[in-house]
C-alpha cells in the first residue's frame, strides 16, 4: 500500500524523465565516475524512480541533479542609479507597457523558461516600491522575487555588489530596461563551457550603434570592449545581458568609490582572459526611447 502511494507521488517526475533527452554524445564521453553516501530511505525512493524508468541509479541521480540545476537558477534586475533616468513618459521602463503588457513581465517569462525561479531586483526605494505593488514576492509567476534598496549611486558594479552574499553558483545579470527575446538556456551552458568570470550576450547589428558597448571577439573570447564609440571598430554589441561567476566581487572594491561594470571591470577580465561572449539568435532591445519601444513591438508582432 505504502508503495502504491509513493510511486502515485512521484508519477510527475517519472512522466519528465521519460520525456528526458540525453545530451549530445560528446558531453555524454566526458562524464566522471563519483562516490556519494546518501541514506536507506532516500535509496529506497530513488530505486522505485529507477524501477519505473528502467534506468541505473546513476542515470537517475544524473537526470534529479541536472533537473534540480535547470529550474532552480538565479538572475538579478539592476535598476540602479538616478530613478528619473529608468522612467520614459512618466512611467518606470520595467513597468512601460509593450502589446498591452508590462517590460518587466515579458522578462520574467524568458526567465522562467530558462529555469530561473530565484529573482533579485535592485534599485531605489521608489522604484522597487512600484515593481512590488505589480510583482509582489513573484508566488503568481512562480518565482521567488527578493527585492534589494540602493541607496547610493555609485555606478552599476556597486549596484551588483548589492547581491554579494546571496548568490554562490553562476548568475545571470540583466539590465530592468531591457526587452529581449533569445533563448537564455544557450547563453547558460556556453558560460558553463567556458573558463571565464563573465559571458555577455552579444548581437550582430548594422543599426545605430550609438548609446550601445562595442565588442571585439577572437572565437568566444572578448578581446575589446568600448562603450559609445565613436567610431566602432565591429558591428557586435553587447546587450549588457550576462552569467557571471560569484568570483565577479573580487573585481569590486568595498567602500564609496564609483565603479562600473564597463569601464572599470570588464577591461581587467580582457586583461586576464576572462570575459567571454555568446552571439544570440534574438534580439535585445534596451528601452531608452519610444523608438525603442516600437522596434520591442515589431517583434512581438512577428
Amino acid at each position: 500500500m505504502q508503495r502504491n502511494i509513493l510511486c502515485s507521488q512521484l508519477k510527475p517526475y517519472v512522466r519528465y524523465f521519460k520525456s528526458f533527452k540525453p545530451q549530445h554524445q560528446d558531453n555524454a564521453m566526458k562524464k566522471k565516475r563519483i562516490s556519494i553516501t546518501i541514506s536507506e530511505e532516500v535509496l529506497k525512493k530513488l530505486d522505485t524512480w529507477v524501477e519505473g524508468l528502467g534506468d541505473s541509479r546513476s542515470e537517475a541521480i544524473e537526470k534529479i541533479v541536472e533537473n534540480f540545476l535547470e529550474t532552480n537558477r538565479t538572475a538579478v534586475f539592476l535598476g540602479g542609479g538616478d530613478p528619473g533616468r529608468l522612467k520614459l513618459s512618466g512611467t518606470f521602463k520595467p513597468l512601460i507597457k509593450i502589446k498591452g503588457k508590462p517590460l518587466i513581465e515579458y522578462n520574467l517569462e524568458e526567465l522562467k523558461k530558462a529555469g530561473f525561479r530565484k529573482i533579485f531586483f535592485i534599485g531605489k526605494n521608489q522604484l522597487i516600491g512600484e515593481c512590488f505593488k505589480l510583482l509582489g514576492n513573484g508566488g503568481e509567476y512562480g518565482m521567488e522575487i527578493n527585492y534589494i534598496e540602493e541607496k547610493k549611486t555609485l555606478g552599476n558594479a556597486k549596484t551588483l555588489q548589492l547581491v554579494e552574499g546571496y548568490v554562490k553558483n553562476p548568475f545571470l545579470v540583466l539590465p530592468a530596461d531591457n526587452f529581449f527575446d533569445f533563448d537564455l538556456k544557450n547563453l547558460v551552458k556556453e558560460h558553463s563551457r567556458n573558463p571565464g568570470l563573465v559571458t555577455l550576450a552579444i548581437q550582430a547589428t548594422k543599426e545605430s550603434l550609438s548609446g550601445l558597448g562595442v565588442v571585439e571577439m577572437s572565437g568566444n573570447q572578448i578581446i575589446g570592449y568600448e562603450e559609445k564609440p565613436r567610431r566602432p571598430k565591429t558591428f557586435l554589441t553587447s546587450a549588457f545581458i550576462g552569467m557571471y561567476d560569484p568570483g565577479i566581487f573580487d573585481y569590486i572594491p568595498k567602500g564609496d568609490m564609483k565603479w562600473v561594470l564597463q569601464t572599470n571591470v570588464f577591461p581587467k577580465l580582457i586583461e586576464e582572459e576572462k570575459l567571454y561572449g555568446y552571439i544570440i539568435s534574438g534580439t535585445s532591445v534596451n528601452i531608452h526611447s519610444l523608438n525603442d519601444l516600437k522596434r520591442a513591438e515589431k517583434v512581438i508582432q512577428k
